[in-house]
C-alpha cells in the first residue's frame, strides 16, 4: 500500500444517522417519500446534484445549489456539537504518516461539508490530496472520484488503499482500480461483504491492515 484513500461521511467521521435525520427533514419539508431503506439503498455515497436529480427530475444549477445549501444546513446543525474523528482515526492517521503512506480525501460530499468537518476536527494537514464532489463530473459507484484521487497522488490505483462505507463508494473504489476495505458504519458488515472480505469496524482495526 502506497496511499490510502478515505471517504468522508461515514469514515472519517460516524456521521450516517446525522445525515439520515437531516434528509427526513429535507424530504418532510419537500414531500417526497424516503425511510432508512431507501436512504441506505439510494442515497448514500451519492453527489448531491446526482440526489437532487433523482428526487426532482431536471433542475437548473442555481436550484441544485439552494437544495443543497438547505440540507447541509440541516445536517451541520445537528452535528456540529456531537462532530468528533471516528473511533481510532487520529491514530492510524498518524501511523500512515510515520511509515510514509501517502494519505488523500475521495468524498461526495460538497466542498462545504469537507471544510465544516476537516476545519473544525483540525484534519485537514492529513491530507495530502482532497477531492470532493464539485470536482467530479460523475458521482459515486462512477470510479471517477478515486481515479482523481490516484491521478493526484501520481500512482496507480492498484496502489491505493479506499476506506469506504458505502456500497456506492465500494463499487467506484473497485471500479476504479484500487483496493477496498469497508467500514461497517452505514450499513452492516454482512450487508458489506458483499463487495469486499475487508471490514473494520472503527480504525482501531486498523494496523491489522498494513501489510496489504
Amino acid at each position: 500500500m502506497k496511499a490510502a484513500i478515505f471517504d468522508m461521511d461515514g469514515v472519517v467521521v460516524d456521521n450516517h444517522q446525522y445525515h439520515f435525520q437531516a434528509w427526513m427533514s429535507f424530504a418532510d419539508k419537500h414531500h417526497f417519500k424516503l425511510n432508512e431503506e431507501i436512504y441506505r439503498e439510494k442515497f448514500n455515497g451519492k453527489t448531491n446534484a446526482d440526489l437532487f436529480n433523482m428526487i426532482f427530475g431536471a433542475i437548473t444549477p442555481e436550484q441544485a445549489r439552494r437544495f443543497s445549501e438547505e440540507k447541509e444546513g440541516l445536517y451541520q446543525k445537528l452535528y456540529a456539537a456531537q462532530m468528533r474523528p471516528h473511533v481510532g482515526l487520529l491514530d492510524f492517521l498518524e501511523l500512515l504518516r510515520k511509515l510514509r503512506i501517502r494519505i488523500a480525501l475521495g468524498t461526495s460530499a460538497p466542498t462545504s461539508n469537507v471544510d465544516f468537518t476537516l476545519d473544525s476536527l483540525k484534519l485537514r494537514s492529513y491530507f495530502e490530496v482532497i477531492v470532493d464532489g464539485s470536482m467530479v463530473e460523475r458521482g459515486k459507484p462512477d470510479p471517477q472520484v478515486y481515479q482523481l484521487c490516484a491521478m493526484k497522488l501520481g500512482l496507480d490505483p492498484k496502489d491505493c488503499v479506499v476506506f469506504e462505507d458505502s456500497l456506492a463508494g465500494l463499487e467506484s473504489g473497485e471500479r476504479a482500480g484500487c483496493r477496498i476495505v469497508a467500514v461497517a458504519t452505514s450499513h452492516r458488515a454482512s450487508e458489506l461483504k458483499v463487495m469486499t472480505d475487508l471490514i473494520l469496524h472503527d480504525f482501531t482495526e486498523g494496523r491489522s491492515l498494513l501489510k496489504l
